[in-house]
């Protein structure tokens, strides 16, 4: 018998390995950098690394989210499910050998593993495309993921309606495009949404910026280093290094 568990790997910025009760799900892959977006951390595991996989899930179609280039050469693809927000990335997916891409709405679930479920949570636009946050229900816990998430708005109608999460995963640097909106959360935010979920512990993804030509134009205003800062005693803000397996605590 799988002993009920929750295990985290961050891969690099949002792409996570995320173990659940022995099922494990990739979010936002980003294995290959290209000469104008580059990491700024280390990849923590290689693609020829990862686990046979339950699922895929992506938030949006930034290539550091969605890396088509990469996923092309991950084994096992016709039998992977991956869930994406746009019909478009569905179709894309399929031709590269996902026969099980789907789009994933607003308020949709799917069953991924025996006993382990998950929810497609509203969580608002990432400039003008669609983006996805998950939220994952197994016997070891909840897991929020919201790898590109800007505001706290969302995660407040989530609670509203939804029961409260042992663990998020939210963004951290705050990232803004020369004029308009944040585009990801800050430290602020990511400590606030935690609260609001209900979590116990913080994860921060979508922290580190790397030295490229989309540098120069968007802008950070914070990291995982703040958000341990901004936390109160009922938080635990794990800042957890690329390539590191971490539990969750009983």
């Amino acid at each position: 018998m799988i002993k009920p568990s929750i295990a985290v790997t961050r891969v690099v910025n949002s792409c996570v390995l995320l173990e659940l009760d022995g099922h494990v799900v990739l979010t936002d892959p980003w294995f290959t950098q290209r000469w104008w977006l580059r990491r700024g951390e280390p990849l923590g595991l290689r693609l020829q690394d990862l686990p046979p996989l339950a699922a895929i899930v992506v938030t949006n179609l930034a290539t550091n989210h969605w890396d088509l280039r990469a996923l092309r050469s991950l084994p096992a693809k016709e039998s992977t499910p991956l869930y994406v927000p746009t019909s478009g990335m569905a179709r894309r997916a399929r031709a590269l050998g996902f026969l099980r891409a789907e789009r994933l709405g607003w308020g949709r679930s799917r069953d991924i593993a025996p006993g382990v479920s998950m929810r497609v949570v509203p969580s608002g636009r990432t400039l003008v495309w669609p983006n996805n946050a998950y939220v994952f229900d197994s016997a070891g816990g909840r897991v929020f993921f919201g790898g590109e998430i800007a505001e706290v708005a969302p995660l407040e109608r989530y609670r509203a309606e939804q029961p409260s999460v042992d663990l998020a995963l939210l963004p951290v640097n705050g990232l803004r495009p020369p004029l308009g909106p944040r585009m990801v959360m800050g430290p602020k935010q990511a400590v606030a949404g935690s609260s609001v979920l209900g979590a116990r512990v913080l994860v921060p993804v979508h922290d580190a910026h790397g030295d490229d030509l989309l540098s120069r134009l968007f802008r950070t205003s914070g990291n995982a280093s703040d958000a341990v800062r901004l936390a109160g005693p009922d938080l635990l803000v794990t800042d957890l290094p690329t390539g590191e397996r971490w539990e969750l605590p009983c």
